[in-house]
């Protein structure tokens, strides 16, 4: 058994029947040699083990087969049993099968919900698809036998044996099982060992794709994985908390197998770590704002301590302008680290838009020669054979960030790994001492398109879009077609940054247990999905619509009038429009899609 496997008594069920009854649902496990089924009953709400002779007679039960349990969520109606319906195979690493999860569903514990009056229903059905666009986020993994949240470093050096024995839940790293909260409750339910019925699943990226160098085949795999503390959305979640958690987290781990052998490479991206905001207020770029009441520096220490206990020496590379509106973020990490004195945290600034500025994007090697030091120092993990000890570890990372930690940082985080494939090529033989990726156009090609892949799903995950600059990533050079793509884009963000993400900030607040729905919302106590616009900002935006279109139709369909009278209600009607527009836009906060359920 490999550090990253489970004993196989120990792996999850693949493939259920859920039968579902006006009393119960039943959990059959359908793998072979299996002999038991888990019950729910709805009515007590108690999960138990039964014999398979208790299944209800066929017809009896409405049937649907499952490929996983997600856990159970409350909501006003009450419990929902969630459960994997929809998957895709990404690929097998070392012969444990990877997944992608493509559908799932929600299944009452309660018969129906008359008891719920008309706002509570409405709002119950809004906390549900609250629940179901979680699901719905691009990268979302599992596997029943393989342990998608660790490191193979990680396991490899974890010293307790007993560890390694436990189920995949168990021994899970708290901070990648994105339904940590759902299975907790569902184990809640039950006084019996659900081990087997608990599935972890993880946000971020899993790509697997076979190399052919100099006819030998190798597989390189990239697997990141997305924090749960302090997870968000772009504009409403940034910086750091107290604990040290910041936003947008991911820790990226590439893999290379050659002939049962394995090495691996991590770097790591999160938002800048301190105390700073960039709320949505209609305009194109918030001005961000660092809240100077804070103590950045416990923060930022605070974070750091935990990142050098699990990854080593932090190489801190921070990719943001030096000048204008993003100036302040840098200075202000550059300052914390230094204050902090720790000679294990060596800080790089490099102004990536000043670098590239008219498409001089050769210059990115200037970063890349300037870190090279501290990567060769850190080196890359080689996987020990099954009773040899660790001999090779990497003793450091990279953690890289700009504003958003996506665009920039998906570009250098993919060169960087780009020469740690080199160096881990050469380790196994099969590149000789000058040879590089870019003599190997097909090769070259796959590793740039795993790199973007992940990029562009990273990006989704947090900004609603793919990433920015992504065709370099995949090219190797910037192009028009790429630049209009980029603009695209973010006109897109815009829009869902503004008038989207408070509701998907919520989303991921109630998936993870941040706010907990309380029964008699709607009914004794307040909602907080309640809508708090007040009137006068309603009839401004309705009257400024209105004005744009009279407007409008003072050109398209003029009537049968002089052109002076058409003119004037024009020039009416077009100065009605723009001081509302001007008012609402000074007042951007009132119409923003703002999150409800957590203060931000």
């Amino acid at each position: 058994m490999t550090s990253s496997a489970v004993a196989a008594d120990l792996r999850i069920y693949e493939t259920y029947h859920l039968h579902v009854t006006n009393d119960k649902m039943y959990i059959e496990p359908l793998d072979a040699d299996v002999n038991e089924v888990l019950v729910i009953d709805r009515v007590t709400q108690e999960t138990s083990f039964q014999i398979p002779g208790i299944l209800p007679a066929p017809g009896a039960a409405e049937v649907k087969i499952v490929f996983g349990i997600l856990g159970r969520i409350h909501l006003i109606g009450g419990w929902y049993l969630v459960v994997v319906t929809g998957r895709e195979r990404v690929g097998d690493v070392r012969g444990h099968t990877i997944w992608k999860l493509t559908s799932a569903e929600l299944f009452p514990y309660t018969k129906n919900l008359l008891f719920l009056n008309a706002k509570q229903l409405e709002y119950n059905a809004v906390y549900k698809s609250m629940i179901e666009t979680v699901l719905r986020t691009p990268g979302m993994y599992f596997s029943s036998s393989f342990d998608l949240t660790h490191s193979f470093q990680r396991l490899a050096m974890i010293s307790d044996p007993q560890v390694l024995r436990d189920s995949l839940f168990r021994r899970a790293d708290r901070r990648f099982v994105w339904n940590r909260h759902l299975l907790l409750n569902f184990t809640a339910s039950s006084s019996e060992n659900l081990s087997r019925y608990l599935l972890p699943l993880v946000q971020g990226f899993v790509g697997i794709q076979k190399m052919n160098i100099h006819n030998n085949d190798v597989e390189y795999v990239i697997i990141s994985r997305r924090s749960t503390w302090r997870a968000g959305v772009r504009l409403y979640t940034r910086g750091i908390d107290q604990t040290g958690a910041v936003a947008n987290y991911v820790e990226s781990e590439a893999v290379l197998i050659y002939r049962g052998q394995l090495v691996s490479y991590v770097q790591s991206r999160g938002s800048a770590p301190i105390y700073w905001s960039q709320r949505p207020d209609l305009t194109y770029l918030p001005k961000p704002r660092v809240n100077v009441e804070h103590d950045h520096l416990q923060a930022l220490q605070a974070h750091f301590q935990e990142q050098i206990v699990l990854y080593g020496d932090q190489t801190v590379v921070v990719l943001v302008n030096h000048r204008g509106r993003e100036e302040i973020v840098g200075a202000v990490v550059r300052d914390a680290i230094k204050l902090s004195g720790h000679p294990n945290i060596t800080f790089v600034a490099f102004d990536f838009h000043a670098q590239t500025k008219n498409m001089k994007w050769e210059r990115l090697s200037i970063l890349m020669d300037q870190i090279e030091p501290e990567r060769l120092k850190q080196g890359f993990f080689v996987k020990p054979a099954p009773g040899e000890q660790l001999r090779q570890v990497q003793n450091g990372i990279f953690r890289t960030s700009c504003m958003d930690c996506l665009d920039r940082t998906n570009v250098v985080q993919g060169m960087i790994a780009k020469r740690a494939l080199t160096d881990q090529l050469r380790f196994f033989g099969l590149f000789g001492p000058e040879e590089k990726l870019d003599d190997d156009p097909t090769s070259l090609s796959t590793f740039r398109n795993i790199w973007a892949d992940n990029g562009d799903v990273i990006s989704t995950q947090y900004a609603g879009t793919g990433a920015l600059k992504s065709d370099f990533t995949r090219f190797g050079r910037r192009n028009y077609y790429g630049v209009a793509r980029d603009g695209i884009n973010s006109a897109q963000r815009w829009v869902k940054n503004n008038f989207m993400d408070g509701f998907r900030q919520d989303a991921i607040d109630l998936f993870l247990g941040n706010y907990i729905v309380e029964t008699e919302e709607g009914a004794t106590k307040p909602c907080p999905l309640a809508s708090h616009r007040g009137f006068f900002w309603n009839t401004l935006l309705v009257f400024d619509l209105f004005a744009a279109a009279m407007g409008a139709l003072c050109v398209l369909y003029p009537a049968e009038t002089d052109f002076t009278t058409r003119l004037s209600w024009f020039a009416i009607w077009f100065g009605a429009f723009v001081v509302t527009t001007g008012v609402i836009h000074k007042n951007g906060l009132q119409y923003v899609d703002r999150p409800r359920l957590v203060p931000r």
